[in-house]
């Protein structure tokens, strides 16, 4: 699983952030970490041995889920979503980045990650092979 980062954890214990903030969070990081960053995916079944073609179809899914995302929340929001879940950067620093009120930010991340959460729950069949 992927881990939560501080800033997330602590939105979550505050009551600001729900579990499937959280689960949208993890799953987008998921994505941007395998399909645009290049890493190895963490959910895949190391027992092929390399042989099975599977991996190239993982990052695939994920390439074209991460694109599917990105055409929907802008570049704007992504940079909020990398700067919390890849970055791992604290609230103050994404807010004075993004020009937000500090104050304000952690209900803005709730609000994208609601909005992330939706576009998941309806995003295509053919997004999630993979």
């Amino acid at each position: 699983m992927t881990p939560v980062p501080a800033l997330i954890d602590a939105l979550q214990h505050s009551g600001i952030l729900t579990a499937h903030h959280v689960a949208a969070a993890r799953f987008w990081a998921t994505d941007y970490r395998v399909g645009v960053m290049g890493q190895e995916d963490p959910h895949l079944d190391r027992t092929s041995l390399g042989l099975s073609v599977r991996p190239l179809n993982r990052r695939m899914g994920s390439i074209n889920r991460y694109r599917y995302i990105h055409d929907i929340i802008g570049n704007r929001y992504e940079r909020i979503l990398i700067a919390t879940m890849i970055n791992n950067q604290p609230l103050d620093e994404i807010a004075s980045h993004v020009q937000y009120d500090p104050r304000h930010m952690g209900s803005v991340l709730a609000l994208l990650l609601d909005f992330l959460t939706r576009h998941y729950d309806a995003m295509p069949g053919h997004l999630w092979r993979g």
